[in-house]
């Protein structure tokens, strides 16, 4: 009696269990067709090449655009420079001055805000009145978007694409807006820098200029190049990692 109880028992909790994994893997299964995939900007590119970009937000001041502008002649570097709207309305010719270096003009929004608490329609707003107003003054319409503060959700990032707009993030953030030293910046850059890194800078800081000067130089030496952001990323199709980087 005992050795039946036992065995009924066991052929309970059997299809008990079984029954369980059933309802768990259908479970998993709606979760992963009713979860939303997580949209990512481009961080970096996975190149085998020694290229990286810099990308260099404006939104403060141009008191700098023309040391930056010289420095990047001087070492043939071109770079990618974010603009937001209102910028451009305060500083129209030192956009044109940008775009007539041969440096490729991107947008980082028109007012600033914190994208990820606009709806669809404030979105779209915001990238094209900046694309028109950068268009304006240099002759070609953007195609490049780096949110403002870097914040994004999959709102964001979705509906920029779908307006033909690449999202750009970044891997090596040189902390320039802190206030902190040229050598602190030039240390942080270059001693995280790697192949397809997208760097951070900001035109109208302090050191930023001279930390730009230092960290071409130091990067150059040890057999890198400088490419704009939109040379270095890849035309679809391509994957982006979990990481953010992207994959030919």
């Amino acid at each position: 009696m005992y050795g039946v109880f036992t065995r009924k028992t066991l052929f309970a909790l059997l299809v008990i269990l079984i029954v369980v994994l059933i309802l768990m893997g259908v479970a998993g299964n709606v979760m992963g067709v009713s979860a939303a995939p997580r949209e990512l900007p481009i961080y970096s590119v996975e190149t085998p090449e020694k290229v990286l970009s810099l990308g260099i937000n404006c939104a403060w001041d141009d008191s700098d655009i023309d040391e930056i502008l010289k420095l990047l002649d001087e070492r043939g570097v071109k770079a990618t420079f974010f603009v937001v709207g209102t910028w451009a309305d305060h500083y129209p010719d030192a956009v044109r001055r940008i775009a007539a270096a041969g440096h490729e003009v991107g947008s980082h929004s028109n007012t600033h805000p914190d994208m990820t608490k606009l709806g669809r329609e404030e979105i779209a707003q915001q990238l094209d009145a900046s694309g028109s107003k950068l268009e304006a003054l240099t002759g070609q319409r953007p195609v490049l978007f780096r949110a403002p503060s870097g914040a994004y959700n999959n709102l964001v990032v979705s509906t920029a694409r779908s307006l033909g707009w690449e999202v750009i993030q970044w891997s090596n953030d040189s902390l320039d807006w802190k206030g902190l030293s040229v050598e602190e910046i030039t240390a942080r850059v270059t001693g995280a820098a790697g192949p397809g890194d997208i760097m951070l800078f900001h035109a109208g800081k302090p050191n930023t200029a001279e930390a730009l000067r230092r960290v071409i130089d130091t990067l150059a030496a040890q057999g890198y190049r400088f490419a704009p952001v939109g040379e270095l990323v890849y035309g679809p199709p391509y994957t982006i990692d979990h990481t953010g980087r992207q994959h030919k």
